[in-house]
């Protein structure tokens, strides 16, 4: 479990210690995935798959014809295989912070929504200089995650809006 925290002055996670005055710019990115099999082979198994059951159609019915639909229908799972695997890896998000050194990618997750939410308590750190401001997400490696918003008291009134 890593804990990301945010405060007037610093934002850490695990040993990296970022400065916020040192901070230009903050930026949400979407991680590439790695599929098993990239889009040009599914779509060359599932053109040649549906040309080869097309080419054995007329084809008198004989084992030699059946191994090769088979086989042709065998490059037409592995496509739909392909494609399928495409609309059900879930999609990862991360957070960039762009300082004076450079850039560098902080945490990813899954859930897009924890990704703004940590972007916006950033930006509210960013704009309030005079305010004493902190938080902590506890976001596990699984991506499954609790967010501790630790906010300062001041007079009685939670800063953390």
């Amino acid at each position: 479990m890593s804990v990301l925290i945010i405060t007037n002055n610093t934002i850490c996670l695990g040993s990296s210690i970022y400065q916020v005055r040192n901070i230009t710019s903050v930026g949400k990115y979407r991680l590439k995935p790695q599929y098993l099999f990239g889009l040009v082979p599914i779509m060359f198994f599932a053109f040649l798959g549906l040309m080869g059951i097309y080419w054995t159609k007329g084809y008198l019915d004989t084992s030699l014809t059946r191994g090769i639909r088979h086989f042709f229908g065998g490059m037409i799972a592995i496509a739909i295989l392909g494609s399928l695997e495409r609309l059900i890896k879930p999609k990862r998000y991360g957070i960039t912070l762009e300082t004076n050194a450079g850039s560098s990618r902080i945490v990813t997750s899954r859930d897009e929504a924890l990704i703004d939410e940590i972007i916006s308590k950033i930006i509210e750190v960013l704009n309030s200089e005079d305010e004493s401001i902190g938080y902590n997400f506890n976001i596990d490696v699984d991506d499954k995650y609790i967010v501790n918003q630790r906010g300062f008291f001041e007079n009685g009134v939670r800063l953390d809006k």
